[in-house]
């Protein structure tokens, strides 16, 4: 069966409101009750639309989903147009820098925990899909973009290969906050060591730092 064109973006005031608000909907949803919760009817009702009004606009969940996806990756677009004061960033140091990037991946993981992690899931099980590949294209940008930054203190990396280094220990760091935020798999590795979001900030940046062999004595 041919696939239903995608419909043309709103003209009228009222009917983008109307469209912000399905996709607010369809956020807080995903949010509260993943992705296999998120039903057009459900959104629809918590958007306060009559589901018809939503199946008028999207006529299958996977259209709304990539509506939704492709706006979350709109605002990581806008972020990475943003420039960025690489002077201010050196001079904060690989250990601060570290920290911060470290306690901001955490802060976000929490802050929208279930919409994330409805993004990666729904990701996965879509990755032929166009606005998948460009979701990943602009989180593989922003990745090499704070790769970039932690490269302004290539002279205090002692790993032989800087580059792979910190590409290999970003990678572990969010897959390792992924599996125990996201994916909740905290309560059963916290049985070896704590994992609370305290001893997560402390020492995630010890590893990180340690894997760089970054020499100074890590606070």
């Amino acid at each position: 069966m041919p696939r239903k064109p995608k419909p043309p973006p709103p003209t009228q005031a009222r009917s983008r409101e109307t469209l912000q608000r399905m996709l607010d909907a369809a956020e807080a949803v995903l949010e509260k009750h993943g992705i296999e919760g998120a039903t057009l009817q459900r959104i629809a009702r918590n958007a306060r639309l009559a589901p018809a009004t939503v199946y008028r606009r999207f006529p299958d969940k996977d259209a709304l989903m990539a509506a939704v996806f492709e706006r979350f990756a709109g605002v990581s677009k806008e972020e990475l147009a943003r420039p960025i004061d690489t002077e201010a960033i050196r001079k904060l140091g690989i250990h601060a820098f570290t920290a911060l990037w470290i306690g901001n991946m955490i802060q976000g993981f929490r802050a929208r925990t279930g919409l994330i992690r409805a993004s990666v899931l729904y990701s996965q099980a879509h990755l032929n899909s166009a606005f998948v590949r460009r979701k990943m294209a602009l989180e593989i940008q922003g990745v090499k973009r704070v790769q970039d930054l932690f490269l302004l203190w290539r002279d205090e990396i002692g790993h032989p290969d800087a580059e792979q280094a910190v590409a290999f220990a970003m990678v572990m760091v969010a897959l390792a906050l992924r599996e125990l935020i996201l994916f909740n798999h905290a309560p059963m590795f916290g049985q070896v060591t704590p994992l609370d979001d305290e001893a997560l900030r402390r020492e995630l940046p010890r590893m990180f730092l340690g894997y760089l062999g970054v020499d100074r004595k890590i606070p």
